[in-house]
């Protein structure tokens, strides 16, 4: 009786309907379970909140760059020529002063004998011309005083009527002619010299200074080495021909070895040279001792950075030049200042921003102007004090005077 019930219509329509009302009953409640989940997230914001104190401000500044050694000198030659012998080769030590490579001198030398006898042979025009001038001004004096005597007796004659005008007149110009001889000879100096001589002895030194080039220029062909160190670099061979300034060895003394840093400009007022550090190379996997020897005066306009050198302890060590290392150094920035994290700066129009909350979690949005940065916190100069507690997380969704859940206990 009772199952046929169940099979009647009316039946049937009862068990359907609660199964919808059940199924209503659950999507109301689970939604409304949503909603008041959402509007109490929206309502109360999570923060974490921190209490401003007075702390020194540490700075994070990450040294890196190349190892480089005490010197690297390229040996290259003054002037082109054929290698005659090089005398080193990769990795000996050489001590300065070792001859390195001799070019072919034969062509020089054949330069430098025919340029000393041009020389002499100037040095012999100039001793002839110094000789034939001092004999000429003699003869041309002798001559000059001969005309003049000459033409003060015809005068006297003159006067006395023994003799015409006209041979006064004669022996006169004669007189003007040796005089004028004699000017020429000696009217024509250059620095107290005559200009003839001047010209020959010129000449004669002229020759004499092309000579003495020469002579510079063979020893040039003859390279020697200027510091100390090991042969890093090698590309000569003796019958080759080098041009001039051709890259054929290199010196490296690596007997102090430095690491060179580019150091920006926000990083640099917290280096100080004579600062000790560890400096970590790479290639080797472990650390060496450092320590800053200089800083650059002036940004390089090129990099728009300082360049810092730092001296490394390589005893015992297998360093060379090269070998990228790096060193951090945690320097202070700031003593005794109140400093936020970066996330808890809000910038908005041009002005920055912090909000703080209350003992009863209230927000308070204030105005603030910043000092210092580093990597990590903004320094707050106004409008927070000692004691008041900032939001560092979530401010993007703070509003002054909302509501907000307080992360942990501050």
């Amino acid at each position: 009786m009772q199952l046929s019930w169940l099979h009647s219509k009316k039946a049937k329509i009862i068990i359907w309907t609660v199964i919808l009302v059940f199924l209503l009953c659950g999507i109301y409640a689970y939604t409304h379970r949503s909603r008041v989940s959402v509007g109490k997230t929206s309502a109360h914001p999570l923060v974490k909140v921190e209490k401003m104190e007075k702390k020194d401000m540490m700075k994070r500044v990450v040294l890196s760059g190349e190892t480089v050694p005490r010197e690297s000198v390229d040996i290259s030659p003054k002037y082109a020529g054929r290698l005659e012998k090089v005398y080193v080769d990769l990795g000996d030590k050489v001590t300065k002063g070792d001859i390195l490579i001799s070019q072919d001198t034969k062509d020089i030398s054949y330069s430098i004998a025919q340029n000393r006898a041009g020389s002499h042979e100037a040095a012999a025009d100039a001793v002839e011309s110094r000789a034939s001038y001092d004999a000429g001004t003699l003869k041309a004096q002798s001559d000059y005083d001969n005309a003049l005597s000459t033409f003060n007796r015809y005068d006297t004659l003159f006067q006395e009527g023994a003799v015409s005008r006209q041979e006064r007149d004669d022996k006169y110009q004669a007189m003007m002619e040796a005089r004028a001889a004699l000017q020429n000879l000696t009217g024509q100096d250059v620095e107290g010299v005559p200009a003839v001589i001047a010209s020959k002895e010129a000449a004669a030194e002229k020759a004499a200074y092309t000579v003495d080039s020469l002579e510079s220029q063979k020893g040039d062909m003859t390279m020697y080495a200027p510091v100390s160190g090991t042969i890093g670099y090698r590309d000569a061979e003796a019958g080759e021909w080098a041009s001039a300034g051709q890259k054929l060895l290199t010196i490296v003394d690596n007997s102090a070895l430095y690491l060179d840093c580019a150091v920006a400009e926000q990083d640099i007022g917290v280096l100080r040279e004579g600062m000790d550090m560890d400096v970590s190379i790479d290639s080797l996997g472990e650390k060496v001792k450092g320590r800053i020897i200089y800083i650059s005066p002036d940004l390089d306009s090129s990099t728009h950075s300082y360049k810092v050198r730092i001296l490394l302890d390589g005893d015992g060590r297998n360093l060379r030049g090269g070998m990228f290392g790096r060193s951090v150094v945690m320097a202070m920035e700031r003593k005794n200042a109140l400093y936020l994290p970066k996330e808890g700066v809000l910038e908005n129009n041009g002005k920055k921003w912090a909000f703080l909350i209350d003992s009863s979690h209230k927000v308070k949005k204030v105005e603030v102007t910043t000092g210092l940065y580093n990597d990590d916190s903004i320094e707050i100069l106004t409008g927070i004090s000692e004691g008041d507690r900032a939001a560092v997380t979530n401010i993007s969704k703070l509003k002054d005077g909302m509501t907000v859940d307080v992360e942990g206990t501050v």
